[in-house]
């Protein structure tokens, strides 16, 4: 059965699809796609298979390689699955707090996001998920720089970049060991605050949320994942969002620093 369309904003600037109705979710997982025709399909299978209350927002940047079309028939086979399809490239962070207030707008308790591309490994989720149960945390996530963490598959140089920007935002700000994760569940009140405070429309979406969850005093947690090369396709990380990934690494740890702003040292709300 192939969803229906549902027109999911006053201001018709997206479509969304599938059942909006999934409100007693225990966890939603945000998936941002852009030419993931290969992968989307396999990464919701073996989801659906875990055996966790889970509901899934894929939200699609207009892709030109059938994932939107992958992203329907998905949505009209599981009843979990909900679509957004935006009009143009819009960007990671745009996608992921496009998501994330979607997901909000149900009862979930916990709201998750995840790459597409399978360099997250589905089975992580469940790991992740246990430890965000025992209410340690208000962020847990998947970290390859953390002992038992590691890294399959990619270049020296793609590894080193990495490396090297995560020792950073650990020096200069204190952060956790990994900054640029997008393997991430987030309790009620720390997703609320990333997507009201965050301003990130590309990559640095991902380490400003780190930094403001800090920033509002909320704990985060890091479980060793192993983070793999994507499963097919080509990396949507290019020289553009490397340069201003670059700029944030040093815009974002100044103002946190000096408590600048969004940075400030304010609480968090209870959701």
């Amino acid at each position: 059965m192939e969803a229906k369309p549902i027109i999911k904003s006053d201001q018709r600037d997206y479509l969304g699809f599938g059942d909006w109705e999934t409100d007693l979710a225990e966890l939603t997982i945000v998936l941002p796609t852009y030419n993931e025709a290969d992968n989307l399909g396999p990464l919701v299978h073996t989801l659906e298979q875990l055996g966790e209350d889970l509901h899934l927002v894929i939200v699609d940047d207009n892709s030109t390689d059938g994932t939107q079309q992958v992203a329907q028939h998905l949505s009209g086979h599981f009843g979990n699955v909900s679509v957004i399809i935006r009009q143009g490239k819009l960007g990671l962070g745009s996608a992921l707090r496009l998501g994330m207030r979607e997901a909000l707008a149900t009862d979930t308790s916990f709201v998750m996001t995840m790459d597409a591309d399978g360099s997250h490994a589905p089975k992580d989720v469940v790991r992740l998920l246990a430890v965000m149960r025992r209410g340690d945390a208000e962020m847990v996530q998947g970290s390859r720089y953390v002992a038992g963490g590691s890294v399959l598959g990619l270049s020296l140089a793609r590894r080193s970049a990495s490396r090297a920007v995560n020792l950073l935002y650990h020096w200069w700000a204190g952060a956790p060991r990994e900054s640029t994760t997008n393997f991430r569940i987030f309790s009620r009140r720390a997703a609320s605050l990333v997507v009201e405070r965050a301003k990130g429309k590309d990559f640095e979406f991902v380490p400003e949320a780190t930094l403001l969850v800090l920033a509002a005093g909320l704990n985060v947690c890091e479980v060793p994942i192993t983070f793999a090369r994507r499963a097919s396709g080509r990396s949507k990380l290019g020289p553009k969002q490397f340069i201003m990934g670059l700029a944030a690494l040093f815009s974002y740890s100044m103002q946190y620093r000096l408590r600048l702003g969004r940075f400030a040292r304010s609480p968090a709300e209870e959701e």
